[in-house]
């Protein structure tokens, strides 16, 4: 489809005022036309252009179609520049290929997709009457919203970010229910990253367009207001590039701390694991004494064997549960552990020996 900007003036010392439609499928394109925006142009919609600025406009739908070695060009005087947009409506963060083709007569964009920023533009030079209407002007507009628009999406992705950084460390609830929150960051942590690398691709390809663009600005006092806004682009760019890096570097911190979060909760597990396997050590200690099959085994004849190996059993198991709960057997008078020697204190160890002097 063809959309087309036509100037009308009120009065010959009038500002203008442009006017937007769409063509019909036979319609040719209007004498007057300075933007001439085609929507995934059909191979007839891009001859019909060919025709009225005598310029090659490079489309899908041309047989000979071949992608430009280079982003930015001149060719039979009109300029060619390509970039990328970000584009992100509650879906997946995308990057939409432009090209802008700048004559003498009239701005051609070329877009697969659609894109906030040209309809926003396009519905501000509508309302708003302006002497800039030429073809350099409203590209240079058209760039300067692109960028606006940019800088909405790179903080929309900031208030994200600060979203998901209250949910990671003010997560609350059972270990299940961290859990899932957990894994919920991590997966709104990739969107937000993908969304990043688009705008920061997005914000390389454009600052590109922009230098290529304020070059050939021929440097005389009426292109002065033209130069300046490339000027104000690029320092616009720079500083949305430098806070789209900061944000690329706060997604990493959430992501290390998250990852952080998730290995303290699973030393937990681990934690509760070892505990219990010290706890039953003595029963499975005592268990596989008398398990095995010998015949000379005195303390089998006790009369109150298993009542005494069952009571040691478990109480030796609850004394290195309070252990290691408090670090020291209160109850028994157990000091605590010797951490630079590594060896449980030697009242513990007399105690554990003296089982095998008990008298049957």
């Amino acid at each position: 489809m063809i959309f087309v900007y036509t100037v009308s003036r009120l009065g010959p010392d009038a500002a203008a005022a442009a006017s937007r439609r769409l063509l019909a499928d036979d319609e040719p394109i209007p004498p007057d036309a300075v933007w001439i925006d085609l929507i995934e142009p059909t191979a007839d919609e891009d001859h019909r252009v060919e025709e009225r600025l005598g310029v090659d406009i490079p489309t899908h739908a041309d047989p000979d179609y071949t992608e430009p070695p280079e982003a930015h060009y001149s060719e039979n005087g009109a300029r060619y520049l390509h970039a990328y947009l970000f584009t992100s409506r509650d879906g997946p963060a995308v990057t939409l290929g432009v090209t802008f083709v700048i004559t003498d007569t009239a701005l051609v964009t070329v877009r697969y997709g659609n894109s906030g920023a040209f309809d926003l533009f396009g519905s501000k030079i509508c309302k708003t009457a302006t002497e800039a209407l030429q073809p350099e002007a409203l590209a240079t507009g058209l760039v300067a919203t692109i960028i606006n628009r940019s800088a909405r999406s790179l903080s929309q992705v900031g208030r994200e970010l600060d979203e998901i950084s209250s949910a990671v460390f003010k997560a609350d609830g059972d270990q299940s229910k961290r859990n899932q929150k957990y894994s919920e960051t991590l997966i709104a942590l990739g969107d937000v990253d993908e969304k990043i690398s688009s705008l920061r691709e997005s914000l390389v390809s454009v600052e590109r367009l922009v230098l290529f663009l304020a070059a050939g600005t021929i440097a005389d006092k009426e292109h002065k207001p033209l130069r300046e806004a490339n000027k104000s682009a690029l320092r616009d760019l720079q500083s949305l590039e430098e806070d789209a890096n900061f944000k690329a570097q706060k997604v990493q911190f959430l992501l290390d701390a998250t990852l952080g979060l998730i290995n303290l909760a699973q030393n937990d597990i681990i934690k509760l694991f070892s505990v219990l396997a010290v706890i039953f050590m003595p029963p499975t200690l005592i268990a596989s004494i008398y398990g095995m099959n010998f015949k000379a085994m005195p303390e089998l004849e006790w009369h109150f064997g298993y009542r005494r190996v069952f009571a040691v059993s478990v109480g030796q198991g609850r004394r290195i549960a309070i252990a290691g709960i408090n670090g020291t057997d209160r109850v028994h008078g157990v000091a605590e552990f010797d951490e630079k020697q590594g060896v449980p204190p030697r009242k513990v160890l007399e105690e554990v020996g003296s089982i095998a002097r008990w008298p049957r």
